[in-house]
Protein backbone atom coordinates (compact mmCIF):
# COMPACT_ATOMS: atom_id res chain seq x y z
CA UNK A 1 0.00 0.00 0.00
CA UNK A 2 1.24 3.35 -0.67
CA UNK A 3 0.48 6.89 0.68
CA UNK A 4 0.69 9.92 -1.57
CA UNK A 5 0.41 13.34 0.54
CA UNK A 6 0.26 16.46 -0.61
CA UNK A 7 -0.21 19.95 0.38
CA UNK A 8 -2.37 22.42 -1.38
CA UNK A 9 -1.24 26.04 -1.41
CA UNK A 10 2.04 26.86 -3.83
CA UNK A 11 1.84 23.00 -4.29
CA UNK A 12 -1.59 22.58 -5.80
CA UNK A 13 -2.97 25.69 -6.14
CA UNK A 14 -2.22 28.65 -7.29
CA UNK A 15 -2.36 30.71 -3.96
CA UNK A 16 -0.87 34.54 -3.53
CA UNK A 17 -0.14 34.11 0.40
CA UNK A 18 2.35 37.29 0.46
CA UNK A 19 -0.39 39.17 1.06
CA UNK A 20 -3.29 39.96 3.16
CA UNK A 21 -5.35 41.12 -0.61
CA UNK A 22 -4.49 37.47 -1.79
CA UNK A 23 -5.54 35.50 1.18
CA UNK A 24 -8.61 37.14 1.32
CA UNK A 25 -9.04 36.46 -2.21
CA UNK A 26 -8.50 32.70 -2.15
CA UNK A 27 -10.92 32.53 0.85
CA UNK A 28 -13.97 34.04 -1.69
CA UNK A 29 -12.94 32.24 -4.52
CA UNK A 30 -15.32 30.19 -6.13
CA UNK A 31 -13.75 26.44 -7.21
CA UNK A 32 -14.04 27.44 -11.00
CA UNK A 33 -12.00 30.37 -10.30
CA UNK A 34 -8.84 28.45 -8.24
CA UNK A 35 -6.00 27.83 -10.64
CA UNK A 36 -3.60 24.53 -10.47
CA UNK A 37 0.00 24.77 -10.12
CA UNK A 38 0.62 23.48 -14.15
CA UNK A 39 1.00 19.43 -14.02
CA UNK A 40 -0.07 19.18 -10.28
CA UNK A 41 -3.14 17.38 -11.73
CA UNK A 42 -1.58 15.32 -13.98
CA UNK A 43 0.40 13.96 -11.55
CA UNK A 44 -1.92 13.29 -8.96
CA UNK A 45 -4.21 11.55 -12.19
CA UNK A 46 -1.23 9.59 -13.11
CA UNK A 47 0.06 8.30 -9.58
CA UNK A 48 -3.88 7.02 -9.51
CA UNK A 49 -4.58 5.96 -12.16
CA UNK A 50 -1.15 3.60 -11.71
CA UNK A 51 -2.05 1.99 -8.29
CA UNK A 52 -5.66 2.43 -7.81
CA UNK A 53 -5.29 0.91 -4.47
CA UNK A 54 -2.76 4.35 -2.95
CA UNK A 55 -4.10 6.59 -1.03
CA UNK A 56 -4.31 10.44 -1.39
CA UNK A 57 -3.94 13.25 1.69
CA UNK A 58 -4.29 16.48 1.88
CA UNK A 59 -2.68 18.11 4.65
CA UNK A 60 -3.17 22.05 3.88
CA UNK A 61 -2.68 24.94 6.20
CA UNK A 62 -5.64 26.06 4.24
CA UNK A 63 -8.69 26.82 6.87
CA UNK A 64 -11.77 24.46 7.52
CA UNK A 65 -14.13 26.33 6.62
CA UNK A 66 -12.90 26.39 2.79
CA UNK A 67 -13.59 22.87 2.59
CA UNK A 68 -16.23 22.65 0.45
CA UNK A 69 -15.03 24.92 -2.07
CA UNK A 70 -11.72 22.76 -1.99
CA UNK A 71 -13.77 19.56 -2.33
CA UNK A 72 -15.45 20.79 -5.24
CA UNK A 73 -12.04 22.41 -7.36
CA UNK A 74 -10.71 18.65 -6.49
CA UNK A 75 -13.48 16.87 -8.05
CA UNK A 76 -13.17 19.77 -11.15
CA UNK A 77 -9.93 18.63 -11.67
CA UNK A 78 -10.76 15.25 -11.37
CA UNK A 79 -8.51 14.10 -8.81
CA UNK A 80 -9.45 11.79 -5.87
CA UNK A 81 -8.65 12.73 -2.90
CA UNK A 82 -9.12 10.27 0.56
CA UNK A 83 -9.09 12.95 2.97
CA UNK A 84 -8.62 16.51 3.76
CA UNK A 85 -6.79 17.63 6.32
CA UNK A 86 -7.58 21.63 7.13
CA UNK A 87 -6.45 23.87 9.77
CA UNK A 88 -8.69 25.09 12.07
CA UNK A 89 -7.81 28.79 12.21
CA UNK A 90 -11.05 30.54 13.47
CA UNK A 91 -10.08 28.35 17.23
CA UNK A 92 -6.25 29.54 16.23
CA UNK A 93 -7.92 33.06 16.69
CA UNK A 94 -10.22 33.11 19.50
CA UNK A 95 -7.58 31.23 21.47
CA UNK A 96 -5.30 34.04 20.80
CA UNK A 97 -2.22 31.70 19.22
CA UNK A 98 -1.34 33.85 16.48
CA UNK A 99 2.18 31.52 15.84
CA UNK A 100 -0.33 28.67 15.05
CA UNK A 101 -2.46 30.77 12.61
CA UNK A 102 0.85 31.47 10.30
CA UNK A 103 3.06 28.85 11.90
CA UNK A 104 2.96 25.17 9.93
CA UNK A 105 5.38 22.97 11.92
CA UNK A 106 3.55 22.75 14.85
CA UNK A 107 0.22 21.34 13.09
CA UNK A 108 1.78 20.22 10.41
CA UNK A 109 3.98 17.46 12.06
CA UNK A 110 1.05 16.14 14.55
CA UNK A 111 -1.13 15.87 11.61
CA UNK A 112 0.99 13.75 10.16
CA UNK A 113 2.32 11.43 12.72
CA UNK A 114 -1.41 11.33 13.69
CA UNK A 115 -2.67 10.31 9.96
CA UNK A 116 0.16 7.94 10.24
CA UNK A 117 -1.51 5.66 13.55
CA UNK A 118 -4.36 5.12 10.66
CA UNK A 119 -2.23 3.22 8.25
CA UNK A 120 -0.96 0.03 7.90
CA UNK A 121 2.88 -0.53 9.66
CA UNK A 122 4.81 -0.74 6.24
CA UNK A 123 2.79 1.23 4.34
CA UNK A 124 5.11 3.45 1.85
CA UNK A 125 4.45 7.13 1.56
CA UNK A 126 5.87 9.68 -0.79
CA UNK A 127 5.35 13.80 0.14
CA UNK A 128 4.59 16.66 -2.00
CA UNK A 129 4.97 20.23 -1.19
CA UNK A 130 6.92 23.92 -1.96
CA UNK A 131 9.32 26.15 -0.43
CA UNK A 132 6.93 29.33 0.46
CA UNK A 133 6.89 27.54 4.45
CA UNK A 134 9.44 24.42 6.14
CA UNK A 135 7.46 21.82 4.26
CA UNK A 136 10.97 20.59 3.26
CA UNK A 137 11.87 20.01 6.96
CA UNK A 138 8.47 19.16 8.41
CA UNK A 139 8.37 16.45 6.14
CA UNK A 140 11.88 14.97 6.57
CA UNK A 141 11.49 15.12 10.20
CA UNK A 142 8.60 13.20 9.57
CA UNK A 143 10.50 10.68 7.98
CA UNK A 144 13.36 10.67 10.05
CA UNK A 145 11.33 10.20 13.11
CA UNK A 146 9.15 7.20 11.71
CA UNK A 147 12.49 5.40 10.85
CA UNK A 148 13.74 6.03 14.20
CA UNK A 149 16.76 7.94 13.36
CA UNK A 150 15.12 10.85 15.23
CA UNK A 151 14.55 10.29 18.51
CA UNK A 152 11.45 11.84 20.87
CA UNK A 153 13.71 14.17 22.35
CA UNK A 154 15.07 15.55 19.44
CA UNK A 155 11.58 16.33 17.60
CA UNK A 156 10.41 18.12 20.49
CA UNK A 157 13.82 20.23 20.21
CA UNK A 158 13.19 20.95 16.68
CA UNK A 159 9.52 21.84 17.24
CA UNK A 160 10.53 23.97 20.15
CA UNK A 161 12.96 25.71 18.05
CA UNK A 162 10.09 26.13 15.14
CA UNK A 163 7.85 28.37 17.61
CA UNK A 164 5.32 24.93 18.29
CA UNK A 165 3.09 25.41 20.99
CA UNK A 166 3.48 22.99 24.10
CA UNK A 167 0.00 21.06 23.38
CA UNK A 168 0.87 20.41 19.60
CA UNK A 169 4.06 18.95 20.60
CA UNK A 170 2.46 16.72 22.91
CA UNK A 171 0.27 16.10 20.48
CA UNK A 172 3.04 15.09 18.05
CA UNK A 173 4.88 12.87 21.46
CA UNK A 174 1.97 10.77 22.54
CA UNK A 175 0.97 9.69 18.05
CA UNK A 176 4.79 8.75 18.09
CA UNK A 177 4.88 6.82 20.85
CA UNK A 178 1.95 4.54 19.67
CA UNK A 179 3.70 4.14 16.12
CA UNK A 180 6.34 1.36 14.92
CA UNK A 181 9.95 2.92 13.89
CA UNK A 182 9.79 1.99 10.08
CA UNK A 183 11.53 3.59 7.41
CA UNK A 184 8.66 4.06 4.98
CA UNK A 185 9.01 7.49 2.84
CA UNK A 186 9.83 6.59 -0.18
CA UNK A 187 10.60 9.95 -1.17
CA UNK A 188 10.00 13.88 -0.36
CA UNK A 189 9.60 16.59 -3.28
CA UNK A 190 9.76 20.11 -2.88
CA UNK A 191 8.47 22.86 -5.84
CA UNK A 192 10.58 26.26 -5.49
CA UNK A 193 8.44 28.73 -5.86
CA UNK A 194 9.64 31.59 -3.42
CA UNK A 195 13.19 31.13 -5.16
CA UNK A 196 14.69 29.65 -1.58
CA UNK A 197 18.81 28.42 -2.64
CA UNK A 198 18.95 25.18 -3.06
CA UNK A 199 22.03 25.32 -0.64
CA UNK A 200 19.63 25.68 2.13
CA UNK A 201 18.48 22.11 1.14
CA UNK A 202 21.73 20.44 2.07
CA UNK A 203 21.09 21.29 5.80
CA UNK A 204 18.25 18.61 5.24
CA UNK A 205 20.42 15.46 3.73
CA UNK A 206 19.80 13.43 1.04
CA UNK A 207 16.03 13.58 2.03
CA UNK A 208 14.53 16.17 -0.12
CA UNK A 209 14.09 16.12 -3.66
CA UNK A 210 13.79 19.90 -4.98
CA UNK A 211 12.32 20.72 -7.95
CA UNK A 212 11.52 23.52 -10.09
CA UNK A 213 8.63 22.11 -11.89
CA UNK A 214 6.38 18.76 -11.63
CA UNK A 215 7.10 17.51 -14.86
CA UNK A 216 10.51 16.64 -12.58
CA UNK A 217 9.07 15.20 -10.13
CA UNK A 218 7.25 13.08 -12.85
CA UNK A 219 10.46 12.18 -14.74
CA UNK A 220 11.86 10.95 -11.31
CA UNK A 221 8.59 9.11 -10.26
CA UNK A 222 8.54 7.12 -13.42
CA UNK A 223 12.02 6.61 -13.25
CA UNK A 224 11.40 4.89 -9.44
CA UNK A 225 8.28 3.05 -11.04
CA UNK A 226 5.72 4.98 -9.10
CA UNK A 227 4.02 6.41 -12.62
CA UNK A 228 3.98 5.48 -15.78
CA UNK A 229 6.25 6.59 -18.41
CA UNK A 230 2.83 7.84 -20.68
CA UNK A 231 1.73 9.15 -17.77
CA UNK A 232 5.46 11.04 -17.13
CA UNK A 233 4.53 12.41 -20.50
CA UNK A 234 1.25 13.80 -19.84
CA UNK A 235 2.57 15.95 -16.98
CA UNK A 236 5.13 17.50 -19.13
CA UNK A 237 2.60 17.83 -21.50
CA UNK A 238 0.45 19.65 -18.82
CA UNK A 239 3.52 21.89 -17.79
CA UNK A 240 4.88 22.71 -21.21
CA UNK A 241 1.02 23.43 -22.25
CA UNK A 242 1.57 26.57 -19.67
CA UNK A 243 4.33 27.51 -21.18
CA UNK A 244 4.99 29.78 -23.96
CA UNK A 245 8.03 27.76 -25.20
CA UNK A 246 5.45 24.82 -25.25
CA UNK A 247 7.49 21.26 -25.53
CA UNK A 248 10.50 23.37 -25.64
CA UNK A 249 10.09 24.78 -22.35
CA UNK A 250 10.96 21.09 -20.58
CA UNK A 251 14.62 20.98 -22.15
CA UNK A 252 15.95 23.26 -19.30
CA UNK A 253 13.92 21.02 -16.78
CA UNK A 254 15.57 17.65 -18.10
CA UNK A 255 18.71 19.32 -18.27
CA UNK A 256 18.53 20.36 -14.31
CA UNK A 257 17.73 17.57 -13.06
CA UNK A 258 20.26 14.89 -15.00
CA UNK A 259 22.55 17.20 -13.91
CA UNK A 260 22.04 17.24 -9.79
CA UNK A 261 21.69 13.44 -10.64
CA UNK A 262 17.61 13.08 -9.52
CA UNK A 263 17.54 11.14 -12.79
CA UNK A 264 19.80 9.43 -15.67
CA UNK A 265 20.17 10.73 -19.03
CA UNK A 266 18.91 7.73 -20.12
CA UNK A 267 15.56 8.30 -18.53
CA UNK A 268 15.62 11.52 -19.81
CA UNK A 269 15.63 10.86 -23.53
CA UNK A 270 12.92 7.62 -23.25
CA UNK A 271 10.49 10.66 -22.11
CA UNK A 272 11.09 12.22 -25.77
CA UNK A 273 11.01 8.73 -27.34
CA UNK A 274 7.13 9.84 -27.03
CA UNK A 275 5.79 11.55 -29.87
CA UNK A 276 3.65 14.21 -28.22
CA UNK A 277 7.47 15.34 -26.81
CA UNK A 278 9.78 13.99 -30.22
CA UNK A 279 10.18 17.94 -31.45
CA UNK A 280 12.23 18.59 -28.76
CA UNK A 281 14.15 15.52 -28.76
CA UNK A 282 17.24 16.85 -30.44
CA UNK A 283 17.53 19.73 -28.01
CA UNK A 284 17.35 18.08 -24.99
CA UNK A 285 20.10 15.86 -26.81
CA UNK A 286 22.24 18.87 -27.02
CA UNK A 287 21.26 20.36 -23.45
CA UNK A 288 22.31 16.48 -21.91
CA UNK A 289 26.10 16.68 -24.02
CA UNK A 290 27.06 20.21 -22.52
CA UNK A 291 26.83 18.92 -19.17
CA UNK A 292 29.78 19.08 -17.51
CA UNK A 293 30.94 15.77 -15.84
CA UNK A 294 30.98 16.97 -12.77
CA UNK A 295 27.89 17.37 -10.53
CA UNK A 296 26.58 19.23 -7.25
CA UNK A 297 27.80 17.14 -4.31
CA UNK A 298 25.41 15.23 -2.43
CA UNK A 299 24.68 16.51 1.10
CA UNK A 300 27.25 14.81 3.83
CA UNK A 301 27.35 15.28 7.77
CA UNK A 302 24.47 15.64 10.39
CA UNK A 303 21.17 17.24 9.67
CA UNK A 304 21.00 20.78 10.88
CA UNK A 305 17.10 21.14 11.55
CA UNK A 306 17.69 24.66 13.48
CA UNK A 307 20.20 25.74 11.33
CA UNK A 308 17.75 24.87 8.56
CA UNK A 309 15.04 27.10 10.37
CA UNK A 310 17.45 30.14 11.21
CA UNK A 311 18.35 30.49 7.61
CA UNK A 312 15.03 30.10 6.30
CA UNK A 313 13.49 33.23 8.43
CA UNK A 314 16.34 34.99 6.64
CA UNK A 315 15.08 34.10 3.37
CA UNK A 316 11.64 35.43 2.67
CA UNK A 317 8.45 35.76 4.83
CA UNK A 318 5.82 34.24 3.23
CA UNK A 319 3.92 31.73 5.11
CA UNK A 320 0.55 29.33 4.39
CA UNK A 321 -2.40 30.78 5.57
Amino acid sequence: MHTYIWDLDRTYLQTDIRSVRGLVRSALEAATDKRTVPGADALLRGLSDHDPEASVTVVSGSPTQMREVLEAKLALDGVRVDRLILKDNLRNLRRGRFRAVRGQLGYKLPALLAHRLGQPAHARETLFGDDAEVDALIYALYAEVLAGRVDEDEMVRVMTAGGSYEDQIDHAVRSLRRLSRVDVVDGVFIRVDEHVPLSLYRALGRRVDVVFDWSQAALVLAARGRIPWAGAVRVQLASAHAHPWGVHALVGWVQDAVRRRLVTAEDALQLFEDPALHPALSSVQTALDLLPDDAPPAPSGPTDWEGFLRRRATVGTASAP
